[in-house]
């Protein structure tokens, strides 16, 4: 028997490194993986996972102080990688080692940071990881967000507890937190670390971009609509699924890579090194979605393009979501 042909002794186990850190060994199967937004949905049930373990809660089953089912939704969404490793190089087989930390952000929130690596896997008969990936450790929020480590994935998740304000609408969505979630032993994020800004500025801008940042040159714009499809749309308790709006965000911009005039092929061998998306609305079955994306060049040029996209409801003109994405090109036009 062969390495690759057992399981790892702590594979899928969560295991609790302090009261704000749990680390795991995965091995990467098809369902979270490939040209899609699986890999993403894995990360948010792994944010799940670790709120479940140190916060006193079962995610899955949350209720507030009425009774009624709370859910904790993603707010923003970030994903910084590079050229050696980003959220598309993790392929069937693959070993990752995946560090979590929560941060206290009140009784209505939590922040997650996730740092994930290449692992590799022990041999037959032994404990632990082979000789490679590093020993769990919290994270440290200085280092996480230099993310100067290129064989590493980094991922900032800022979730809110909502509940339905009506039980047929995914509109207008209540803060509700469940009355068993413990947070106060949670680590406090430096304020300059804060998703709070940065959220605001995509609210109010519609992008992530430094407003006030120079050096990038607009280029194309696109409109698009795009129908919620409540066969693939849809999450287990019938809201709009959060790694969806990735999948939005991927079907549109396969759209404005063919109206530059690029095949499919460097479609998928495109490289996202930084991604960021602040949801701000659920959509109902029936809505269609308005996108709009906005290509950037560095005046100055080289391997480096931004796409800006924003969602909105097209019938009420309500916005969904903002998203901006840095892609390394590799000197695409």
């Amino acid at each position: 028997m062969t390495a690759t042909h057992f399981r790892h002794p702590d594979a899928g186990a969560p295991v609790v490194v302090d009261p704000s850190t749990v680390t795991r060994t995965e091995r990467v199967w098809p369902g979270m993986c490939g040209h899609n937004s699986l890999l993403v949905g894995q990360i948010g049930d792994w944010t799940w996972a670790a709120v479940s373990a140190l916060c006193g809660t079962d995610v899955l089953a949350a209720r507030d102080r009425r009774g009624a089912a709370t859910y904790l939704s993603f707010y923003y969404y970030r994903i910084r990688g590079s050229r050696r490793f980003h959220l598309r190089t993790p392929t069937f087989g693959d070993w990752l080692t995946v560090t979590s930390g929560l941060f206290d952000f009140g009784s209505e929130s939590v922040l997650a940071l996730h740092r994930i690596s290449p692992a590799e896997p022990a041999e037959p008969g032994t404990a632990g990881l082979a000789a490679g990936p590093r020993r769990p450790t919290a994270i440290d929020p200085v280092r996480f967000y230099a993310g100067s480590d290129d064989g590493c994935l980094y991922v900032e998740n800022f979730n809110r507890w909502v509940a339905r304000s009506r039980e047929d609408s995914n509109e207008e969505l209540l803060r509700a937190s469940p009355a068993d979630f413990t947070h106060r032993h949670l680590p406090e994020l430096p304020q300059r670390y804060s998703p709070r800004p940065v959220c605001q500025r995509a609210r109010t801008e519609l992008t992530f971009l430094d407003p006030d940042g120079a050096g990038l040159v607009a280029r194309e714009e696109l409109r698009l609509r795009y129908e919620v499809d409540p066969s693939r749309d849809l999450n287990g308790v019938g809201l709009l699924y959060f790694a969806s709006y990735f999948a939005i965000v991927d079907w549109a911009l396969l759209r404005l890579w063919r109206r530059l005039g690029r095949d499919d092929r460097s479609f998928l061998d495109r490289v996202v090194a930084d991604q960021q998306l602040c949801y701000l609305g659920n959509a109902d079955l029936g809505s269609v979605v308005t996108v709009v994306l906005r290509r950037w060049q560095p005046v100055a040029g080289g391997d480096r393009e931004l796409v800006d996209l924003v969602l909105r409801d097209s019938q009420r003109d309500r916005l969904l979501a903002v998203c901006t994405l840095e892609l390394l090109t590799g000197g695409a036009a």
